[in-house]
């Protein structure tokens, strides 16, 4: 899976970049700010994107996972310490994995995400992972379902 991860701490970022990749999953990013992560976005289309809700001091991770939904087709995953405005903004992703976090769980969240994306429900959910809703499946969705996991 190709994931974007949007960031903006440095060590946070590295260490998400590292465990995607080392678990065998493309990184795309990470980008710390809105407009890197958009451009990433339009660029090279990820499959999933790990977005953090407070971005250099702002809130602007809710719009991101908006609009990389709206414009991209790309579902969202909140990683993120701001747990209640991920609450509050249910609609804008597939969830939220609160920090600190487990490793395991994130990478575990790569295939969760793709499964609820395609449709399905696994019966485990990742460690701490809170599911929002069931996305609305696209062609795009049943694309990425037909992938080999």
């Amino acid at each position: 899976m190709l994931v974007l991860v949007v960031e903006d701490e440095p060590v946070i970022a590295a260490s998400i970049e590292w465990e995607l990749l080392e678990a065998g999953h493309e990184v795309l990013g990470p980008a710390s700010c809105v407009s890197e992560a958009e451009d990433l976005a339009r660029r090279q289309r990820p499959d999933l994107a790990f977005v953090d809700i407070n971005l250099a001091g702002a809130d602007e991770g809710v719009a991101l996972a908006r609009d990389l939904k709206r414009r991209f087709g790309v579902h969202s995953v909140f990683v993120t310490g701001q747990v209640v405005q991920a609450r509050q903004n249910r609609d804008a992703a597939l969830g939220v994995l609160p920090k600190p976090f487990a490793f395991e769980s994130l990478v575990a969240s790569v295939d969760f995400a793709v499964a609820l994306i395609a449709g399905g429900r696994p019966r485990r959910t990742p460690p701490g992972f809170e599911v929002f809703a069931d996305p609305p499946r696209t062609q795009r969705d049943r694309d990425l379902a037909a992938l080999p996991q």
